[in-house]
């Protein structure tokens, strides 16, 4: 392959996969100064926005399956440059994540006691729940247009508006918890209430500035609204069986890993706080291959939909070698930095300290191996329209080899806390990284969704995007 057309790879990727990787740091961000601003409230606030924060989790992971299968239907239209199709899987998209998250806010507004309830049984971390929830309620229906707003934006290669809309957001969410948690600025000290109500006008920030900025920008979203909402029972269809495996693969992971979280519960109240550090850290580390598979799935589906599979499938191979190299990168990045890192953060026994060490070497060594599924089932597959494969291949690793072992172990023997984790990655990494590659080099996963029924590509609409469009994909074929 010509060193241009290398080059032009690399080029396009990191153009992609920076803006992602920061706009990921900074949700992790985000939850960590969350965390900090709000420790200071005693820790029945702390753990009721634990128990509350489940609620979210579960929400986001809905979100994430229908913006997941949003985002396939639209890098793969992205390539044929069929805007209408775009924006019919936004306009599908948009209704099923405003249903899911105008369900959330109707639940926490009706039965948030009920809620809390499923997760604790104390009664003063319940009430203190409720209050956030209920505060918290508009959260639901922001969130579900912003993620799929963003998605979709990025999904046509406009990385950098979420981006910013991000850095506000955040800003404005940091500001905002200052001010009604503690009572400044001539506002009462909200506490609990405060916090929640923050996150909520941040939320509603994000969602109102990806619209300003998309229609000032004329990206994809600027368009009269009837383009977005016009009906079309084949193309929903099409839409359901991309979205519906996500969707069920996203939740039910949600579910494995609460499983998890019930077995290193009982694991000592020292080795769950270590591991509860450990996951912080984790998802930090973790932004860089979120930054790449995303710019994966974006160029790989943009390749698919444009019948060129050869170019597909090199691509994919060349992100599927990206992984292990970023792997040791940031590997060693850890290990030279977590005793550093450890010494800094107020951990309350050397025991933990200890423990979280051990854990941030384990995950060193392994997190090459355990993103190469990651952007096999994330970045490719759902890219190339194979997503009930990447759902049984996920899945089946998860709950018929991990959670076995894991439970088994964690219930029946007395091993040491880091041998679990070593067991679930082992028992879940290996088998999933070798049937993904299998699949991947059987191209079974190539399903050009654009192929039956798509409209011509829509021109007209502003030429000097057009011709810049048609010199990419000239540029792209060369």
């Amino acid at each position: 392959m010509p060193n241009s057309t290398r080059s032009g790879f690399y080029k396009k990727m990191f153009s992609l996969a920076i803006p992602i990787a920061l706009q990921q740091l900074l949700t992790s961000c985000a939850q960590l100064v969350d965390t900090a601003m709000t420790v200071g409230l005693g820790n029945v606030s702390t753990a009721a926005i634990g128990v509350a924060g489940r609620w979210g989790f579960l929400l986001n992971l809905a979100l994430f399956g229908i913006s997941s299968g949003t985002a396939t239907m639209t890098a793969q239209f992205w390539g044929i440059k069929d805007r209408q199709s775009i924006r019919r899987s936004y306009g599908i998209g948009f209704i099923l994540s405003l249903a899911v998250g105008a369900l959330y806010t109707v639940l926490v507004l009706a039965i948030p006691e009920q809620m809390m309830r499923v997760f604790t049984s104390e009664e003063a971390v319940i009430a203190a729940g409720v209050q956030y929830l209920q505060a918290v309620a508009p959260y639901g229906i922001f969130v579900a247009i912003s993620l799929v707003t963003s998605t979709v934006m990025r999904s046509t290669e406009d990385v950098h508006t979420p981006l910013i809309c991000s850095i506000v957001s955040v800003a404005t969410n940091t500001v905002l918890n200052y001010i009604l948690i503690n009572g400044k600025l001539g506002f009462p000290a909200l506490k609990l209430r405060g916090a929640a109500i923050a996150t909520a006008i941040a939320m509603v920030v994000q969602a109102v500035l990806l619209f300003v900025i998309g229609n000032a920008k004329k990206n994809i979203i600027h368009a009269p609204i009837g383009e977005f909402f016009k009906k079309d029972a084949e193309f929903f269809k099409k839409f359901i069986r991309v979205c519906v495996p996500i969707m069920l693969n996203e939740l039910l992971w949600g579910v494995g890993t609460n499983v998890y979280a019930m077995v290193y519960a009982r694991q000592g109240s020292e080795n769950y706080a270590a591991y509860t550090i450990f996951s912080s850290i984790e998802q930090i580390a973790f932004v860089f291959f979120v930054g790449i598979c995303h710019a994966c799935s974006i160029m790989t589906g943009k390749a698919v939909g444009a019948g060129k599979a050869d170019e597909a499938y090199s691509m994919g191979k060349r992100f599927i070698k990206l992984v292990p190299l970023l792997g040791v990168l940031t590997g060693v990045a850890m290990i030279a930095l977590r005793w550093p890192l450890l010494r800094a953060l107020p951990i309350e026994t050397e025991g933990a300290r200890q423990m979280t060490a051990t854990l941030l070497l384990i995950y060193s060594l392994w997190i090459g191996v355990r993103n190469i599924s990651y952007v096999c089932v994330v970045g490719i597959f759902r890219a190339g329209g194979d997503t009930k494969i990447g759902m049984f291949l996920d899945i089946g690793a998860l709950f018929l080899l991990s959670i076995p072992i894991v439970t088994t172990l964690g219930f029946l023997t007395d091993v040491p806390f880091y041998v679990l984790i070593i067991a679930m990655y082992v028992a879940e990494d290996t088998p999933k990284s070798l049937l993904c590659l299998i699949r991947f080099k059987s191209r079974k996963w190539i399903k050009q969704l654009t192929a039956a029924d798509s409209a011509p590509p829509v021109l007209g609409e502003d030429p000097e995007i057009e011709i810049e469009e048609a010199e990419e994909l000239k540029n792209y074929r060369q």
